[in-house]
C-alpha cells in the first residue's frame, strides 16, 4: 500500500479513563480468540448493490494472492449445529449440495484470474470434506484452469471420518487435480474426550478411532495434519484438556490450534440456551489460567506458537500467515458466507465483501449476476490502519516500521490513549521497533482489537447505520 500523508491529530480522542471503562467491559465478556472475520464485522458493512456499474477497488492482478473457498455450507451433525458450532450449517441433502458445488464453480470461472498465482488455498471452513467426490473433483479442475496452484499450499478441512481409509476419494482428487506438492488435512478433533464427543453430536464423524484412521492416511499420502483442539468447555476439566493436547501429540499432528470456547446467553447455538452448560463455563480468570497451563504444554511437546491460536512443529503454514497480512496479501473468497479483500495500490483503496450465507441466497446470486455477493465495506485511512492492526495482532505484534511506511504515521501515536489504557492493564506493551501482546494480552485479544476499533465503530454506527446498535451477529472467531 502507498504511504499517505501522516495524520497531525491522533485517531482516537477519547479520554484515557474511557478508555479503561470501556476495555474493563470488554474483558468481562467472551473473548473470541480468533478474529475470524476480521474488522469489520459483519454488520458494520452496507448492503451490496448487485446493479451497480461499477466496484469500488478494482482488482490488482500483479498482488500476491490467498483464496479460501467454501464448496458448501452442509454438514450432518446429529444434534444441531454440534451444539456449541456458530458456523452456517444447514443439513445435508445430496442434490443441494451438488447445486451450490456448481454455483462456486461458476463464481470461480467468473473470477477470470488468468491463472494468477496462489500462495494457499483453503478448502473450508466447516465440512469441506463432505462434499461429493464428482463434485468436488469438478471444482478442483475449474480451480486448476483459473490459479497457479503449483507454488501453493493447499488445505482441506472437514470432519476426521471423510479422511479415513475408506473414504480416501477427496484425497485422491487433491493429488491428481491441483499439483503441488504442499498439501494439508485440518480437520475439527475439538477433544478425544468420548462423552464430550456426544454431547456435541460428533461421534459419528471424530470419534477418537477416526482421528487415528486420518492421520494414518495422511501420512501415508506424504499430508501434513492439523487439529482443532477446543478448551473451558462446559465440565472439562484442566487435566481433560491437557489429556486432549498430549494425544494429538501423540498422533503426530503437526499443527494445534488452541480455541477457547466461545459460548453466552443469546449467542444462538443449542449450547447457548442451555443452563447447566452455561453455569458449568469456567471465569474468565480461571479460562485464562487454564489456557496458560494448555499452551505451556504444547511448547514443552516441541510446538511453536505462530498466532493466538496456532501452534506448529514442522513446516510452516502459510494460509493463516498471509492472512494476517492484508497490507501484502489479497485474499479472494468463493461460496456461502465467503469473504474478499482486494487492495489496489495505485489509488491507495481497499474494500471487503461478503457472499451470502444462505445456500438458496447464494446460488440464486451466483446465477443472475455471477458472484454471490451480499456486503460491502470500502476502507477509509483510519479503516485501513484498523485493519492492520486488528490482523496484525492475530501474530501477536505489530511492527511500527511497517505501519509507518504504509499510512505514513506512528501505530502508536495514532492510537494512543487505547493503547497506555491497554498498556495499563497488563495486554501490551511496545518498544522502538514492535508493539506486542502479553500473555494476557494473547488470551484478552478479542477486547484488545475491539477496544482499538470501538470509536470507529460507534461512528459507523451513527453514519450508516444507526439500528445496528441492536442485537450484533457473532460468529465462532
Amino acid at each position: 500500500m502507498s504511504s499517505v500523508t501522516a495524520r497531525t491529530q491522533p485517531v482516537q480522542k477519547t479520554k484515557p479513563n474511557e478508555h479503561s471503562l470501556e476495555l474493563a467491559k470488554r474483558m468481562r465478556g467472551p473473548q473470541r480468540h480468533r478474529l475470524l472475520q476480521g474488522y469489520p464485522m459483519p454488520g458494520m458493512m452496507i448492503p451490496y448493490d448487485r446493479e451497480r456499474g461499477y466496484e469500488p477497488v478494482t482488482v490488482d492482478t500483479d498482488r500476491p494472492l490467498i483464496v479460501g473457498i467454501l464448496p458448501h455450507a452442509s454438514c450432518n451433525p446429529s444434534v444441531k449445529g454440534c451444539g456449541y458450532c456458530t458456523f452456517p450449517h444447514e443439513a445435508f441433502r445430496r442434490s443441494e449440495v451438488e447445486a451450490t458445488v456448481d454455483s462456486v464453480c461458476r463464481e470461480v470461472e467468473a473470477s477470470k484470474q488468468a491463472g494468477r498465482p496462489v500462495e494457499a488455498l483453503y478448502f473450508g471452513g466447516g465440512t469441506a470434506n463432505l462434499t461429493p467426490a464428482t463434485s468436488f473433483r469438478k471444482l478442483c479442475r475449474i480451480v486448476a484452469k483459473t490459479f497457479d496452484t503449483s507454488q501453493a499450499e493447499v488445505t482441506l478441512e472437514g470432519a476426521p471420518l471423510y479422511f479415513t481409509s475408506q473414504r480416501e476419494a477427496l484425497l485422491e482428487i487433491l493429488e491428481s487435480e491441483l499439483p503441488t506438492q504442499n498439501r494439508r488435512l485440518s480437520m475439527g478433533v475439538q477433544t478425544f474426550d468420548r462423552a464430550i464427543i456426544s454431547e456435541m453430536g460428533r461421534s459419528h464423524l471424530g470419534a477418537p478411532e477416526m482421528v487415528r484412521g486420518a492421520v494414518e492416511s495422511a501420512r501415508r499420502r506424504g499430508m501434513t495434519t492439523s487439529a482443532d483442539l477446543m478448551i473451558n468447555m462446559p465440565g472439562q476439566t484442566l487435566e481433560g484438556m491437557k489429556g486432549d493436547l498430549q494425544q494429538a501429540s501423540d498422533l503426530g499432528f503437526s499443527q494445534v490450534c488452541i480455541y477457547h470456547l466461545v459460548l453466552f446467553r443469546g449467542l444462538g447455538t443449542p449450547w447457548a440456551k442451555e443452563r447447566d452448560k452455561l453455569a458449568a463455563l469456567p471465569d474468565n480468570a480461571r479460562a485464562f489460567a487454564n489456557w496458560q497451563e494448555v499452551t505451556a504444554l504444547a511448547r514443552q511437546l516441541g510446538y511453536r506458537q505462530t498466532s493466538l491460536t496456532n501452534f506448529e512443529r514442522e513446516g510452516h503454514y502459510r494460509y493463516e500467515e498471509c492472512s494476517y497480512r492484508p497490507a501484502l496479501f489479497d485474499g479472494l473468497g468463493f461460496g456461502p458466507e465467503a469473504l474478499s479483500c482486494h487492495t489496489n495500490l495505485e489509488f491507495g483503496l481497499a474494500a471487503k465483501w461478503m457472499n451470502e450465507a444462505s445456500s438458496e441466497a447464494y446460488r440464486e446470486a451466483v446465477s443472475s449476476h455471477g458472484h454471490g455477493r451480499s456486503r460491502l465495506f470500502v476502507y477509509g485511512q483510519t479503516d485501513l490502519r484498523l485493519l492492520y492492526l486488528t490482523r496484525s495482532l492475530a501474530r501477536r505484534e505489530a511492527c511500527r516500521e511497517a505501519y509507518r511506511q504504509s499510512y505514513g504515521s506512528d501505530l502508536v501515536d495514532d492510537f494512543r490513549p487505547a493503547w497506555e489504557a491497554l498498556k495499563s492493564a497488563g495486554l501490551v506493551g511496545w518498544n522502538e521497533e514492535l508493539l506486542k501482546l502479553t500473555e494476557r494480552g494473547t488470551f484478552f485479544a478479542d477486547s484488545v482489537a475491539g477496544l482499538l476499533a470501538a470509536e470507529r465503530v460507534a461512528e459507523l454506527r451513527n453514519g450508516i447505520r444507526p439500528d445496528l446498535n441492536d442485537a450484533p451477529v457473532f460468529r465462532m472467531g
